[in-house]
């Protein structure tokens, strides 16, 4: 419900050498009042209790633009919950990645390469690790983990990874099986295979998986294996790339090169709800969209956007997810902010959506029976819109099978999507 209106005047944004000067002027905006929830920005420290969550935005935001008038309107949409950058991103503008790519030498003990990770354990940055050039990766990713683990009590943002594998490495079955006994409070690493376009057909037809070391496995005994584990432990989860070396951040959320960070930034779909007109407000968000592009450039010239508050919107517009209705308007959204310029992916927004209040990235309310075809489809349909991929989750109820999630993984892969992970209750 709208509290009050105050109007945001026509902006001129600065110049940049990516984009041309953007000038939008709306006749009245509708701002709610301010609806941000300062505990998570407590608890990682990065505000402190009695700190003004209004002055903190308007400190950032002078500083993402130092030599225009725009900072004051984009320290607005912050406040009042429109936008939100990521929490790495408050903490520091001239560190703001919430991950890394890293590559680690094969050649190095376990503990030299927890050495040289200690720098991003330091910072709370996130980090994505290939490990299809190690002989021997099971004991490395061990060591690893239990490192990052030992280091968690004495960092500000606990330490998290992804360890990534293709399906042809010799030692993908222990890969797969590598959480199957253990408790995953003791993991900070989640996992991941990389699995090409040929694999579930070699399965289909019982042939064997040639290994990078010229041996061979039969394809179902891996994908049988990789199925028990998803039913099991819901890891690994699953990288559709015929890149054996495919690497990412720490969600999976947009494939990066080597040594490359991930810098993102949210636009929160709920608040652009028009209860006069029952849609969305698509001026306001291409406004808002421009803004916010411009803003991450500042920070990251290869900063991406993503979104969040999308259940809640349809919520507020009386859609039900995965509907024909509900996969337009995400589209029409998705198309608007694509107009901005930037890149974007779907990150969990695991923070920022309790931050912002409202419901993570494009997920579907925990309380609704939906089936993973409609889930998938509701992928599907922003995957057109990204250069990165969406972190995901389908969540099962006690009692899926093997059978259940084989047909999730095929699904997915059907609809072209560029990962899933699948957990049953």
């Amino acid at each position: 419900m709208i509290n009050s209106i105050t109007p945001i005047y026509p902006i001129q944004y600065q110049q940049v050498q990516y984009a041309q000067p953007v000038v939008y002027q709306p006749d009245t905006v509708r701002i709610e009042n301010a609806h941000i929830n300062k505990k998570p920005l407590i608890d990682r420290r990065i505000i402190k209790a009695d700190e003004n969550i209004n002055e903190f935005f308007d400190k950032i935001s002078a500083q993402i633009f130092p030599n225009s008038n725009t900072a004051p309107y984009f320290s607005q949409l912050l406040q009042y919950g429109y936008v939100s950058l990521s929490s790495s991103c408050y903490e520091d503008l001239k560190t703001p990645y919430s991950a890394k790519a890293v590559k680690l030498n094969p050649n190095k003990f376990p503990s030299q390469n927890c050495a040289f990770l200690e720098e991003y354990i330091k910072d709370g940055t996130g980090v994505g690790v290939n490990f299809n050039n190690f002989k021997n990766p099971i004991e490395q990713i061990k060591q690893i983990n239990g490192y990052f683990k030992f280091r968690q009590p004495s960092t500000l943002r606990p330490p998290a990874g992804i360890a990534l594998l293709s399906i042809n490495h010799p030692k993908i079955i222990d890969f797969i099986k590598l959480k199957d006994n253990e408790d995953p409070k003791d993991w900070c690493f989640d996992l991941s295979v990389v699995m090409d376009d040929k694999f579930l057909s070699l399965v289909d037809t019982n042939q064997n998986v040639k290994m990078q070391d010229g041996s061979e496995l039969p394809a179902r005994e891996i994908y049988n294996t990789l199925l028990n584990s998803m039913q099991k432990t819901g890891e690994p989860g699953i990288v559709f790339s015929n890149n054996p070396n495919y690497i990412c951040d720490c969600c999976n959320a947009v494939e990066l090169k080597e040594g490359q960070g991930m810098t993102i930034a949210h636009i929160n779909l709920s608040k652009f709800y028009n209860p006069k007109t029952n849609k969305c407000d698509c001026d306001y968000l291409k406004y808002a969209s421009d803004m916010l592009s411009h803003a991450v450039k500042n920070i990251d010239k290869n900063g991406m956007l993503g979104v969040l508050g999308y259940q809640e919107l349809l919520d507020k517009m009386n859609i039900p997810y995965g509907s024909k209705e509900a996969n337009q308007v995400l589209e029409d959204c998705l198309t608007i902010i694509k107009m901005s310029g930037c890149k974007m992916a779907l990150s969990p927004t695991g923070t920022t959506s309790r931050v912002l209040k409202t419901t993570p990235s494009i997920e579907p309310s925990s309380n609704q029976n939906l089936s993973y075809t409609k889930e998938i489809d509701t992928l599907a349909h922003a995957q057109k819109y990204l250069e990165g991929g969406i972190s995901k989750t389908i969540h099962l109820k006690k009692g899926a099978t093997q059978d259940d999630i084989d047909e999730i993984v095929r699904y997915s892969k059907k609809k072209n999507l560029k990962g899933i992970t699948v957990f049953a209750d």
